[in-house]
């Protein structure tokens, strides 16, 4: 291969890294301003876009380890116009986890899933010594939507909130029971949305204030409540 056509195949490959880095995002989040022309290229690099996307489901765990554990064995088919296709594997990463101290967005931090009184207070562990803050280990719901226009201190990219409802805390630091004993807490947070690559970072958790109805129980299923 000539040193020309080398340097042209690599600029293809290129082009072909940037189309599936855009498509990998835009079927599972909200991407403002995304749309098919923005993918648009001439010459070669217009026969490389993509023309369908399959996704590959994977089998159910099967054994008690592997059901304790996050695991993604699905994939992405992508077909592309000069009739070539590639197979992109899928995987997970977590933006947070419960009992994460995450930012606040007031350049403090604040405890995913933490439970609060009707006070505001933090509730916390008196079997666990010293005292630490409970908070639930059974994150039940997550929705992601976007609002036009939204501005956001800090967000450098495209806004995405999402909403997470708690269902319940399993046990104390004694390892009593625990189902049932405290308020569900729901939090909105602010999503920070690479425009490029489509990757999302935690930019805000913010615990929803529940006191006037008195707080929530059991927010199961991320069931919808008046």
């Amino acid at each position: 291969m000539t040193v020309t056509a080398s340097r042209q195949m690599a600029r293809i490959e290129t082009s072909r890294r940037t189309v599936l880095r855009a498509l990998a995002g835009a079927p599972l989040l909200p991407l403002a301003g995304f749309s098919a022309t923005s993918l648009l290229a001439s010459g070669a690099q217009a026969r490389l876009l993509p023309k369908s996307a399959e996704f590959i489901g994977m089998p159910a765990p099967a054994t008690a380890a592997a059901q304790a554990t996050t695991s993604v064995g699905s994939s992405m088919l992508v077909t592309y116009k000069d009739g070539t296709s590639q197979s992109l594997k899928l995987g997970y990463q977590p933006l947070f986890l419960s009992g994460d101290m995450v930012p606040d967005g007031k350049g403090g931090t604040t405890l995913a899933g933490g439970y609060y009184d009707i006070a505001g207070k933090p509730i916390m562990d008196a079997s666990a010594s010293p005292p630490v803050q409970f908070f639930s280990d059974c994150p039940d719901g997550y929705s992601l939507f976007k609002l036009p226009g939204a501005k956001v201190a800090g967000v450098k990219g495209n806004t995405v909130f999402g909403v997470v409802q708690f269902e319940y805390t399993t046990r104390n630091a004694k390892d009593a029971g625990m189902y049932g004993q405290l308020p569900s807490p729901i939090a909105v947070i602010t999503l920070d949305q690479d425009k490029k690559t489509g990757a999302l970072s935690l930019a805000k958790y913010h615990t929803v204030d529940a006191s006037k109805v008195h707080g929530l129980w059991i927010t199961c299923g991320a069931s919808l409540s008046p």
